[in-house]
């Protein structure tokens, strides 16, 4: 075998799989790129939201914003392929119940939520069947804010909301810095 036609062998070897894009796909930076904008607009707006709520009528007022607020704001901030959501390993909402990719992802997450400063993240291009053409994973460490609603010691009425409007949660027992889930990009052109 020549070199260049090695050379090829042993990239296509390497590559993940569906990871060959094809010539009029976005590149995996380009997806990359657009996703992590996604998540700052989504994530900015989701805890300016919040804390306006909690401001103006303490934590069960910020628990109403999850609940109805946020799908809207994540609707809002999914435009044509492009879907933003979250996922957890201990879900409040079960639609946002993770894949089996996603857990696995998230798992991995829970091991390191922050590195270098900075929350982890993980991606993936594929072209198999049912499965989106790129996801991308951002690790939402738990931050104080989180902790009235998603802590230890959660105050008795704002338990009885999370019962109200949750009544199946498992998103409690967190402490700072910890897991607390992720942001999902989904990128699924029609193929």
């Amino acid at each position: 075998m020549n070199r260049p036609a090695l050379a090829s062998a042993l990239l296509l070897a390497l590559a993940p799989v569906g990871a060959i894009a094809q010539e009029n796909s976005p590149s995996t930076e380009a997806l990359v790129a657009e996703a992590r904008t996604m998540v700052k607009d989504f994530g900015g707006s989701l805890k300016q939201a919040l804390q306006a709520a909690i401001k103006e009528g303490g934590l069960e007022n910020g628990i109403g914003v999850c609940n109805t607020v946020a799908p809207e704001i994540a609707a809002s901030n999914s435009k044509g392929a492009w879907t933003i959501s979250r996922t957890s390993l201990k879900v409040r909402n079960p639609g946002n119940t993770p894949t089996e990719w996603q857990r696995l992802q998230l798992q991995a997450m829970d091991r390191q939520p922050v590195k270098n400063g900075k929350p982890v993240e993980t991606w993936q291009v594929s072209d198999a069947t049912g499965q989106p053409a790129f996801q991308y994973m951002s690790a939402i460490p738990t931050q104080k804010l989180c902790l009235g609603c998603h802590g230890k010691s959660i105050d008795p009425g704002v338990k009885a909301k999370l019962a109200e409007l949750y009544p199946n949660d498992q998103a409690t027992g967190f402490s700072e810095g910890e897991l607390r889930g992720a942001f999902v990009v989904t990128y699924e052109p029609e193929r």
